[in-house]
């Protein structure tokens, strides 16, 4: 298992893709906090100090410059990892290389590699520009002269850290599992790619307009809300990054549940379509 992760890693380190759908995220946000400051220093953003934070606290400081971690769960970034991997997933069709590899390792192997080495990359990616974020937050404060408040701790920032992360785990991973099955089950990249556009799309949009049409199909709405993962990833990610359950108001009645319900939901779709994965893969003719 270790020596084809470590295949899969070798591929997808030097590969065009992840400097333009993982390295991305650390580099773009590096260009565009130095923009930010230099527009700052030159005046262009205003006088110092005029952030509109107007004096936060240590608490809302921190928030603030750990806010990178939304992006993961919001739908553009998911578009992003969804196309990252469609890449790893789909790219052996393309490349005519899994007839090279598939005689010579388990199945469950190739596919548990690429899941691995997908997340890992991700997760470095992220995590390399959360850090930045933080950083070039304090750096703009310290040149252009804002206060920056007492009381900030290392713990109090990894705690943040950690919650935003964890915040964004079951948007992260219910991306993987789409597009990682649309992969295998179309072998195409583009096909994959634009699989999880779409579902992910749908998937935002019936989340938010549900209650315009709950009045049309009221038991149909409810019940498609609550089985389908849209509205129970914005929960968990609400409940875990700031304490608070996610609300609709339908005509019928605000709808809402526990944390531990949408775990569960986001847990169940997102091991079904993994396993329907490795189900799908195990039974095709690789020629």
């Amino acid at each position: 298992m270790l020596s084809v992760i470590s295949a899969e890693a070798l591929k997808f380190t030097r590969h065009r893709a992840t400097w333009g759908l993982v390295w991305i995220w650390p580099i773009g946000l590096t260009l565009i906090w130095l923009l930010a400051i230099g527009a700052e220093l030159s005046g262009a953003g205003g006088e110092a100090g005029g952030d509109g934070r107007g004096g936060p606290t240590a608490a809302g400081w921190i928030a603030d410059n750990v806010g990178f971690w939304s992006v993961p769960g919001h739908t553009f970034g998911r578009y992003i990892i969804g196309a990252f991997v469609a890449v790893v997933f789909a790219g052996e069709y393309g490349w005519n290389t899994w007839k090279l590899v598939v005689p010579h390792r388990a199945r469950n192997t190739l596919i548990a590699a690429k899941y691995a080495i997908a997340f890992i990359l991700m997760a470095i990616g992220f995590t390399l520009a959360a850090l930045l974020f933080n950083l070039f937050g304090w750096l703009e404060d310290v040149v252009t002269g804002d206060s920056i408040p007492a009381g900030i701790t290392a713990g109090a920032l990894l705690k943040a850290h950690g919650a935003g992360a964890l915040a964004a785990l079951p948007a992260v991973l219910l991306t993987m599992a789409y597009v990682s099955l649309a992969a295998i089950l179309t072998r195409s990249t583009v096909a994959a790619l634009v699989i999880g556009l779409v579902v992910t799309t749908v998937e935002q949009l019936f989340f938010n307009f549900a209650p315009m049409f709950e009045p049309y199909a009221p038991s149909l709405v409810s019940t498609f809300y609550q089985v389908l993962p849209g509205y129970h990833v914005a929960n968990a990610a609400s409940v875990i990054s700031q304490g608070r359950v996610v609300e609709i108001p339908f005509q019928s009645g605000a709808f809402s549940t526990s944390i531990a319900t949408s775990l569960a939901m986001v847990g169940a779709w997102t091991f079904a379509m993994v396993a329907l994965t490795f189900w799908s893969f195990r039974r095709q003719d690789i020629n």
